[in-house]
């Protein structure tokens, strides 16, 4: 399983907007110029997550992006839900089943035990988690960070 890059992402997305957003909106300008990502394909990430709460977008000449709630109320499998949408490894209502009774199909809790694990990995992890990790590159001067 490989995650696209609109997941991985918008983590980024978010982080550099926590990072930043303590002297106001942070400017997609800022954000692209950091994380090499083009403002197009910020502005693409960015509507899932503002659709789900996660960030808000302030107008005008100072506007920018701020996020919607605390750093340590989102967690990673928040952003990914948002930007990837349906995060199931496989989505049995949509497999072929050739009329087979789904709730004796043997493969099935094995899928669905595996999207348990990654969901309980990912909820774990907040983007404050990412923030107090950032802050310990910069105390310890490590050059090549991704924020």
């Amino acid at each position: 399983m490989k995650m696209s890059t609109k997941g991985r992402y918008a983590v980024r997305i978010l982080l550099s907007i926590a990072h930043h957003q303590k002297t106001g909106p942070v400017p997609k300008k800022i954000i692209a110029g950091e994380e090499a990502i083009s403002a197009d394909y910020i502005e693409q990430i960015i509507v899932p997550l503002k659709n789900e709460g996660l960030v808000i977008g302030i107008r005008g000449v100072k506007g920018g992006f701020q996020l919607a709630k605390d750093p340590s109320q989102i967690t990673i499998f928040d952003i990914l839900c948002a930007s990837e949408g349906n995060m199931r490894l496989v989505d049995c209502a949509h497999l072929d089943c050739r009329g087979r009774d789904k709730s004796k199909c043997a493969a099935r809790p094995v899928w669905e035990g595996a999207f348990k694990v990654m969901k309980d990995y990912f909820s774990k992890i907040t983007l404050r988690d990412l923030l107090d990790r950032v802050a310990q590159y910069e105390q310890s001067g490590t050059v090549s960070y991704t924020i």
